[in-house]
């Protein structure tokens, strides 16, 4: 088409009298327009194999590049990332497992109690009950479906707009893709119930609500120091009837959530008294107690309860902490994995199985040493190993299989570890991997666990004092 549309040109009489008057117009002019026929054929006919071959090159060289790319960025979203709080300053670092490297710092983050992970593991939250309030950080990783096949994406951590600014944010607790986030609130000394300065309450958390920006939460009253655990729509959280004494709660109650609020449901007849402390297994969420535990099975949409008491071990013992007056022992909190029907308590640093199926709460020997107590334990990834730490600084694993039975001591913090109840290191798991983590902040280092070799990795070295760690990311469903 462009050689007839060029003939008619230059056949046209002012173009021709032009061209035989001036041969270097002719030159350029056919110059031009020659080029143009050729090109444009030669990139335009659907039929021409050297098109098509141009085209299928220049699209392998970039589906290369692609996986390149993408290589690095698998092993991002594979391992995950650590969020990790500076002693010092109000600042975190993102450290890129894959990368072996801090890759990011996050200033202004405020004062940071504790952190922890959103329940499918993208976004990691800080909890500062210092200015009550709690912030959300977007892991950067991310997993997009594109239906026959998926595209990893590694960018920067962000804090997110939503935050919740409620009085003493405390326990949280997972179960399977919800989390219960206790509020404390505030009360007057003494804590009588018609004198709290700030209620208690509770949020579901899940990454979806997260992702939409806003968590539903219930007020209660008064101020408590209590917990609350996810059961689909429903979240089984306490009460407390005692006016005067101490801020610990004392009953169980069942809330129904209902789109962006809540209703109570049931109030459940076991007492609990100094209650402290829970966790979930399946359909059953138990609670720790004075006297024992309490444990909750939901059918349906009906809640049963019913006392586990304490076995001798515990009802038999004196809890003697530094600085502290000796106090009758107790279950204080619970670790739980989703491959487990069973939970593994400690009672003044001593572990016990609690399968609220059978019924059982006996004790978990794992050393001859009585004096021994256990600060951190968690379930690694695969629900194979329990892992203790203890006041020396070791790290016990037990494999779970064989009864709990004790198959190394691993020496993880030096200078042993000051029991104080709360805080201090604790093990966190990476659901991705075999690894467990726990800071070594007197040698600046995050100290490595492999539970199924049963052995220690090279330490992730830092140049500033951790004060608290979290993983977080894309997490693998198991």
């Amino acid at each position: 088409m462009l050689n007839t549309v060029l003939n008619n040109l230059l056949n046209k009489p002012l173009k021709h009298k032009l061209l035989k008057q001036n041969p270097l117009t002719k030159a350029i002019v056919f110059a031009l327009f020659g080029g143009l026929t050729i090109s444009t054929l030669t990139a335009c006919g659907s039929s021409d194999d050297r098109a098509n071959a141009a085209a299928n090159q220049a699209h392998h060289h970039d589906h290369d590049h692609h996986h390149e790319h993408d290589d690095k960025v698998d092993a991002e979203v594979a391992q995950g990332r650590l969020f990790i709080a500076d002693h010092d300053n109000n600042k975190a670092y993102v450290y890129s497992l894959a990368q072996n490297k801090i890759i990011q710092t996050l200033d202004d983050t405020g004062h940071i109690d504790t952190l922890q992970t959103s329940p499918q593991g993208k976004y990691a939250l800080a909890l500062n009950r210092e200015d009550n309030k709690v912030s959300f950080y977007h892991s950067g990783l991310r997993v997009e479906d594109h239906g026959d096949h998926s595209h990893n994406y590694a960018n920067e951590v962000r804090k997110v707009l939503l935050q919740l600014n409620y009085a003493t944010p405390n326990h949280y607790q997972i179960h399977g893709k919800q989390a219960g986030l206790f509020f404390d609130g505030k009360g007057e000394k003494g804590n009588p119930v018609d004198k709290f300065v700030e209620p208690a309450g509770f949020a579901l958390i899940t990454d979806s609500d997260i992702d939409a920006g806003k968590l539903p939460y219930q007020k209660l009253t008064p101020n408590m120091h209590g917990t609350a655990e996810a059961q689909g729509d429903y979240v089984i959280t306490t009460a407390r009837l005692e006016s005067t004494g101490s801020s610990l709660a004392d009953r169980v109650v069942v809330y129904q959530q209902h789109h962006d609020h809540y209703h109570k449901h049931q109030d459940l007849p076991t007492a609990c008294p100094s209650l402290h402390g829970s966790g979930s297994a399946g359909d059953y969420s138990v609670f720790a107690c004075g006297d024992g535990v309490v444990s909750v099975h939901k059918v349906g949409d009906k809640f049963t309860s019913e006392k586990l008491p304490n076995p001798m071990s515990i009802a038999n013992a004196q809890c003697q902490r530094p600085n502290r007056p000796a106090s009758p022992a107790r279950i204080g909190s619970f670790a739980t994995s989703p491959h487990h029907e069973f939970l593994v308590g400690t009672a003044c640093g001593q572990p016990h199985l609690i399968n609220p199926t059978t019924k059982a709460f006996t004790p978990i020997t794992w050393t001859s040493d009585a004096s021994r107590k256990v600060l951190s334990y968690e379930f690694d990834s695969s629900g194979n190993y329990l892992l203790l730490l203890d006041d020396l600084g070791k790290v016990t694993i037990l494999d779970v299989a064989q009864n709990f039975k004790p198959i190394k001591t691993l020496d993880v913090i030096a200078n042993s570890v000051a029991d104080g109840g709360h805080g201090g290191p604790a093990l966190v798991v990476n659901p991705n991997s075999d690894n467990v983590y726990v800071l070594d902040a007197s040698k600046k280092q995050i100290v490595v666990i492999d539970p199924k070799t049963a052995s220690l990795k090279p330490a992730i070295g830092l140049n500033f004092t951790p004060s608290e760690i979290t993983w977080f990311g894309v997490k693998k469903e198991k």
